[in-house]
């Protein structure tokens, strides 16, 4: 059923599947999806850490972040200025108007 999605999969069972040991107590009709997933998650711990070098396209990007920031003028960066209107709290509870629009004590 739907609501039965991959119950299998408790804490104790994600622990055991990440340290790499057997899964003995998983019924039948999981073993396949779980079997998919050890396969998935040794495959993962076989690619090993990425290397802790400079990751492809880091250099550029940080020029570029340089670039862009060396046009900012430096009293823009730490300048005082307007922030704007700013509503702090809960907005006022509507009233609820009349059905024609204004108060009845006005109609009579």
């Amino acid at each position: 059923m739907a609501d039965e999605h991959d119950k299998w999969l408790d804490g104790e069972t994600s622990e055991r599947l990440l340290r790499g040991e057997p899964l003995e107590a998983v019924d039948a009709d999981a073993r396949v999806p779980a079997d998919r997933l050890a396969a998935l998650l040794g495959a993962l711990a076989a690619q090993g850490a990425p290397a802790l070098g400079e990751l492809p396209g880091e250099k550029a990007a940080l020029a570029a972040f340089r670039d862009a920031r060396a046009t900012v003028p430096a009293e823009s960066a730490y300048g005082y200025g307007d922030a704007g209107l700013v509503r702090i709290g809960a907005p006022a509870p509507r009233t609820r108007r009349s059905r024609w629009g204004r108060p009845v004590r006005l109609g009579l």
